[in-house]
C-alpha cells in the first residue's frame, strides 16, 4: 500500500509540471468553521467566458490551467452574503475568503422552502427531510424508503438494481442488522434529521462495509447563536380496512419529540428527545407447496411499542486551532406482542383441509442502547490540514421473555392432544463496541492527501433458554433446545487516499485494507471457530469536464457485507413444532465489485450505466423436506450475482411553485446458485420514483407533497418478487409568522407496499408475502422558537462500521 500511495504521489507531481496557473482557497464563516459546497465563480475581466466550481466537505475550492490576467472571483452561499474579489493572477495564488452572515435577508423557513428536496452532488444523493410535507410525525424509517431509489425490505435496505447498503448516523455504522436495525431507526424521529445521504461510491476513508454502498443519516445541530428549540406532536390512525383475512382494526400512534440548542463564540450544545407510542399490526404468509400436500402458513404479529430516544452534545472551540466535543445517543425500546400462527395443510388431491397447525406466542422484549463519542479536530496549518480524532463506545443491550403453545387439529377439527407442545423462554443479547479512528488530510499545491486507521473491538453475547411447560404450567429446563454464544471480532484498518485537480480532469484514488480476527464459541455445544483474514478495498473516481454544462464520470469501488452475529450461532432456534432455523459458523462474508459511468448535464440530469458483481454471496435458504414435511433455515454462502443496468435521475426547479425529482432504474440481475437444491434466477427489473413538492403561494408558507415510487417484478437473491407500489401525500402550512407548522400525512394511500417473492428450493415452490400494514393518516403540529437565523452543522464521528450487524 505504501508503494502505490508513493507511485501515485510522484505520478502526480510530475503531472502538475504542465500546468499553468492555479488558483485555490478557503472559504470559512465568521466562526472559522469550512463552508461546504460553496458556488465559487471565476471570471476573466473583459471576458464573458466563466468557470464555476464549489467548495469541498473542508470549504476548499482550486481553479487550474488558468491564463495570466485580471480576474473577478464570487463567492455565493444560501444564508451568507455575497462577497466578490479582484485579482492580478501572475503566478499560483491562494486566498482565505470569510463569508459574512446574510443577517437581514434570511430567516429559516426561507433557507428550507428554497432547498431542493432531493440534491444530485455527483458522489451522493441527499434528501433534504423538512422540505417535504410528509416527513411530518415520520419516523427516520419511513423516511428512508421514500429516498428516490432506496429499498426497505423485510430485514434489510438496498438500492435498487445494485444490493444492500449499511447505515450511519452523523458518518458513524450504525453496528445494527435485521429487525434490531430497523426498530432502532422506527424510533428515531424525522424531526431529528437534517438529510438523508445515499453514498453510492465511498472512498477509501470510508470503510468498506456496505455492498452498494452506505446510507448517511444526519442528525439536525443548529448554530444559530443564543437559545434557539422546537418542539412537535403528532397523531397517527393507522388505516387497516378493508380488514384482511387475518382480522384487525384500525390502531393509533402518538408521537411527541422536541429539542433545543444553544450556541456562543466558543460553546456549542445541543439535546432532542423523541417519545412515541404505537400499536400496529405487521405479518408474513409462508406458502409451501410439497407434491402430496399444500402448506399455507400466515404469521400475524400484534404490537404495542413503546420508543424514548434521547440525543444531547456539545462542541468547544478552545483556539482557532483545536476543536474538541462529546455526544450522546440513548434510547430505550420496549414492545408487547403476541403472534398468531395458523397453517391449514391442504390434500393435494382432493382440496380438503387433512388438518391445521396453530401456534400462539407472546413476546415482551426490552432493547437499550447507549452511544459515546468523543471527537477533536485539530487545524495543523492555514492551507486546511486538519487532524481528526474519534473515540466511541456503543452498548446494545436486548432481553425478552415469551410463552408459545402449539397444537394440531384434525380434519374434523379436533384437537389431537399428543402434538400439544408448550414452553416458556428467555433470551438475552449484549453487545459492546469500541473503536478508535484518526484522520489526517494534507492539502498540497500538487493534490490532497487523506490517511488514517482505525481500530474496532466487538464483544457479543447471547443466549436463548426454553423450558418446557407442564399442565399444571410448571417449568422443566429443556437442555437440547437453549444455547449460549459468544462472539469477538477485532478489525484494524489503515487508509490512504489522493485527490487531483488537472484542469478538466480530476483524479481521486484511494486504498484500504482491514485485518478481521473473529472468535465465535457455542457455550452449548462445545464448539470453538476461529477466522483471521486481511483485505484490500481500492476504489477510484475519473472526471471529466466535457463542457460547462456537461461532465463525465467513472467509479469503482470494492466492498464487504459481513454475516450477523445470529447468523454465526450454530446452534437451532425453534419457531413452530415443525420449523426451525440454525446459524453457520463458517459462514464467510461475501465481496462486492461496483464500475458505474456517469453523465452530468447542468446538475440536473445525470444518466449512468453499472455492473455490480457480488462473490461469495450468502443468504437465508430454507428448505422443506417432502418425507418429513420438516422446514429448517440457514445462512450459506452460495450465491454469484452479476447485475447491470442504466439509471436516469432528474430534478426540475424551472416553476418557482414546483419542486421535482424523478428517477428510473432499469437493470438485468443474473444469480447463480452452487447448490444443487437451489434454483438461480434471472431476469429484468425496474423502478420508477417521483417526489414533488408544490408550493401554492409566494413565500411557500403552505405546500403540498406527493411521493409515489413503483416497483415493477425483479429478480430478489434467488427468488422472484412480484409488483408493488407506494403513493404518500402530504400537505403543510407555516402560520404564525411561520413559527408553527400544521401537517396531514397519507402514507401509503393504496396499501399497495409490501412485496411476495416466491422461490424453489429441493424441488419444493415456496412463496413468502410480507403483509405488513404500512397506511396511515396524521395530524401533526409543531412550534419553533429562538433565533431565526439558520446555519447547522455535522459531526463525523468514528465507529463508522460497528453497529450493522445484529440480527
Amino acid at each position: 500500500m505504501k508503494h502505490i500511495c508513493s507511485f501515485l504521489f510522484f505520478s502526480l507531481i510530475y503531472s502538475s509540471l504542465f500546468a499553468q496557473i492555479k488558483v485555490s482557497g478557503k472559504i470559512v464563516d465568521n466562526s472559522k468553521v469550512p463552508v461546504a459546497f460553496a458556488v465559487v465563480n471565476l471570471q476573466q475581466q473583459n471576458s464573458e467566458q466563466t468557470r464555476v466550481v464549489q467548495t469541498d466537505s473542508i470549504g476548499l475550492f482550486s481553479f487550474t490551467d488558468v491564463d495570466k490576467g485580471t480576474y473577478h472571483l464570487t463567492i455565493t452561499f444560501t444564508g451568507y452574503q455575497k462577497t466578490k474579489l479582484k485579482l492580478n493572477l501572475q503566478q499560483d495564488t491562494s486566498v482565505s475568503i470569510t463569508l459574512a452572515d446574510n443577517t437581514t435577508q434570511l430567516n429559516e423557513v426561507t433557507v428550507t422552502a428554497g432547498k431542493a428536496s432531493v440534491e444530485n452532488k455527483g458522489d451522493k444523493l441527499v434528501y433534504n427531510v423538512s422540505t417535504s410535507a410528509t416527513s411530518a410525525g415520520a419516523d427516520v424509517l419511513t423516511v428512508i424508503g421514500r429516498v428516490p431509489g432506496i429499498k426497505v425490505g423485510d430485514n434489510d435496505l438496498s438500492i435498487v438494481g445494485k444490493g444492500s447498503v449499511k447505515v450511519m448516523v452523523n458518518e458513524r455504522l450504525v453496528q445494527l442488522a435485521g429487525t434490531d436495525l430497523l426498530r432502532y431507526l422506527r424510533s428515531l424521529s424525522a424531526s431529528q434529521v437534517g438529510s438523508i445521504e445515499v453514498i453510492k461510491n465511498p472512498g477509501a476513508a470510508y470503510d468498506a462495509e456496505g455492498n452498494a454502498g452506505l446510507i448517511n443519516i444526519t442528525l439536525k445541530h443548529s448554530k444559530k447563536h443564543g437559545y434557539t428549540g422546537s418542539v412537535q406532536i403528532n397523531d397517527k390512525q393507522w388505516m387497516h380496512s378493508p380488514a384482511p383475512v387475518y382480522g384487525t382494526s384500525n390502531y393509533w400512534w402518538l408521537n411527541a419529540s422536541g429539542d433545543i440548542n444553544y450556541n456562543s463564540a466558543k460553546l456549542s450544545a445541543y439535546a432532542s428527545v423523541n417519545v412515541d407510542h404505537d400499536h400496529e399490526l405487521e405479518g408474513f404468509e409462508t406458502d409451501i407447496y410439497y407434491p402430496k400436500q399444500a402448506w399455507l402458513q400466515t404469521d400475524t404479529g400484534n404490537y404495542r411499542y413503546h420508543n424514548l430516544n434521547f440525543i444531547a452534545g456539545a462542541d468547544y472551540r478552545f483556539s482557532p486551532k483545536v476543536t474538541a466535543g462529546v455526544n450522546y445517543q440513548g434510547g430505550k425500546n420496549t414492545y408487547d406482542g403476541s403472534d398468531h400462527v395458523n397453517n391449514p395443510i391442504i390434500n393435494n388431491t382432493t382440496g380438503a383441509i387433512d388438518s391445521t397447525l396453530r401456534t400462539y406466542a407472546t413476546y415482551h422484549p426490552v432493547a437499550i442502547s447507549n452511544a459515546v463519542n468523543l471527537h477533536s479536530t485539530i487545524s495543523l496549518d492555514t492551507s486546511g490540514a486538519k487532524l481528526v480524532l474519534n473515540a466511541d463506545y456503543f452498548n446494545y443491550y436486548r432481553t425478552d421473555r415469551s410463552d408459545f403453545e402449539s397444537n394440531t387439529y384434525l380434519a374434523d377439527r379436533s384437537l389431537n392432544a399428543a402434538s400439544r407442545n408448550r414452553y416458556h423462554d428467555t433470551n438475552k443479547q449484549d453487545i459492546n463496541i469500541y473503536t478508535f479512528k484518526a484522520d489526517a488530510l494534507l492539502p498540497t499545491k500538487y493534490a490532497r492527501f487523506a490517511f488514517g486507521g482505525k481500530l474496532s473491538f466487538i464483544n457479543n453475547y447471547s443466549n436463548a433458554f426454553y423450558y418446557k411447560k407442564a399442565t399444571n404450567n410448571s417449568l422443566k429446563y429443556d437442555p437440547n433446545l437453549s444455547n449460549e454464544f459468544t462472539y469477538t471480532e477485532n478489525t484494524q484498518s489503515v487508509y490512504c487516499s489522493i485527490n487531483r485537480e488537472d484542469g478538466k480532469w480530476k483524479y481521486q484514488a484511494g486504498l484500504r485494507a482491514e485485518h478481521t480476527e473473529t472468535k465465535g464459541y457455542s457455550h452449548t455445544l462445545n464448539q470453538t471457530t476461529i477466522n483471521n483474514y486481511t483485505r484490500l478495498f481500492p476504489s477510484a473516481t475519473v472526471s471529466y469536464q466535457a463542457a460547462v454544462n456537461h461532465s463525465l464520470s467513472l467509479n469503482f469501488d470494492r466492498r464487504v457485507n459481513r454475516p450477523t452475529f445470529w447468523n454465526l450461532n450454530p446452534f437451532k432456534s425453534l419457531f413452530t413444532a415443525y420449523s426451525y432455523g440454525e446459524g453457520n459458523p463458517y459462514l464467510q462474508p461475501e465481496y462486492n465489485t461496483n464500475f458505474e459511468l456517469s453523465h452530468t448535464y447542468k446538475n440536473r440530469l445525470t444518466s449512468a450505466i453499472f455492473l455490480n458483481v457480488t462473490n461469495n454471496g450468502f443468504n437465508n435458504v430454507t428448505i422443506a423436506r417432502p418425507d418429513t414435511n420438516l422446514v429448517y433455515t440457514t445462512p450459506l454462502n452460495f450465491i454469484k450475482t452479476y447485475r447491470v443496468g442504466i439509471s436516469e435521475n432528474y430534478s426540475m426547479q424551472l416553476l418557482s411553485w414546483l419542486d421535482n425529482n424523478n428517477q428510473f432504474t432499469f437493470y438485468h440481475t443474473d444469480a447463480k446458485s452452487a447448490l444443487a437444491v437451489v434454483n438461480g434466477s434471472s431476469g429484468f427489473g425496474a423502478y420508477i420514483a417521483t417526489n414533488n413538492n408544490i408550493y401554492f403561494n409566494a413565500d411557500k408558507s403552505f405546500s403540498g407533497a406527493v411521493n409515489f415510487w413503483y416497483q415493477f417484478p425483479e429478480v430478489d437473491h434467488i427468488g422472484r418478487s412480484n409488483t408493488y407500489y407506494k403513493l404518500d401525500l402530504g400537505i403543510k402550512a407555516s402560520v404564525l409568522k411561520k413559527k408553527v407548522d400544521v401537517s396531514f400525512v397519507m402514507n401509503d394511500v393504496f396499501r399497495s407496499s409490501a412485496s411476495a417473492v416466491t422461490t424453489i428450493v429441493n424441488g419444493v415452490r415456496q412463496k413468502y408475502t410480507n403483509f405488513q400494514i404500512n397506511r396511515y393518516a396524521l395530524v401533526g403540529i409543531s412550534y419553533r422558537f429562538g433565533n431565526s437565523q439558520n446555519k447547522t452543522e455535522k459531526q463525523d464521528t468514528g465507529n463508522q462500521e460497528e453497529k450493522s450487524r445484529i440480527h
